[in-house]
């Protein structure tokens, strides 16, 4: 299926009939060793506000720059005692920002082993990963079982309309949780939990 060919947005490249990465609404800022702006094949270090999180490294590039690897994710303090699980966020805004400020990239391929506290044991948290990559149209991943016990889920992602929308949408939503309830604020959850239910409770109009 040819491509949509690009046209330029606001100094970035994009695909026509699609719409950009909304880089105004993110939760998760991306940058390079010592907080300066992200170039491509730095470590990808990613905060929440002032939160450091973690960092993606190695980000492998390939193919005269049009392929990007993401190794492992390193999680901070932070990251592992957030009660929610934040990796399909931190995946989708990775994604979202090769996507936004380095379009010439056409496929990024991951691989992930990371434990996730209080999603399961391993093959639920390898289930979990799968019906996140596959939410934006991630396409040839693999489940492999390692020796350590742990499930690496591996695949690639990309570049084409369908797969921006799909991404487009699911970053919206999951930014819209996180921004509910800032990454680091789990005291803010009894609170914001009641209010939710409250909401639920309500009688509909109509």
């Amino acid at each position: 299926m040819p491509r949509n060919p690009p046209y330029r947005v606001g100094g970035r490249i994009t695909l026509c009939g699609t719409r950009p990465i909304a880089m105004e609404t993110q939760v998760i800022h991306i940058a390079g060793p010592g907080g300066a702006p992200y170039q491509l094949g730095q470590p990808m270090l990613m905060f929440s506000g002032r939160l450091f999180l973690g960092r993606v490294d190695p980000v492998q590039v390939s193919n005269r720059g049009t392929e990007v690897h993401f190794g492992s994710f390193a999680p901070t303090s932070v990251a592992q005692d957030e009660p929610r699980n934040i990796g399909a966020l931190l995946f989708y805004e990775a994604c979202g920002h090769i996507a936004h400020f380095h379009p010439q990239v056409q496929l990024v391929s991951f691989a992930s082993s990371r434990p996730m506290p209080g999603v399961g044991d391993p093959a639920v948290q390898a289930a979990a990963r799968v019906a996140a990559v596959e939410r934006i149209g991630a396409t040839n991943i693999q489940v492999t079982p390692t020796h350590s016990g742990l499930i690496t889920v591996s695949g690639t992602w990309a570049y084409n309309e369908r797969n921006l929308h799909q991404l487009h949408v699911a970053l919206e939503e999951h930014r819209a949780v996180f921004r509910a309830v800032a990454i680091g604020r789990s005291d803010d959850w009894p609170s914001w939990l009641a209010r939710l239910r409250r909401m639920l409770a309500w009688p509909a109009r109509g």
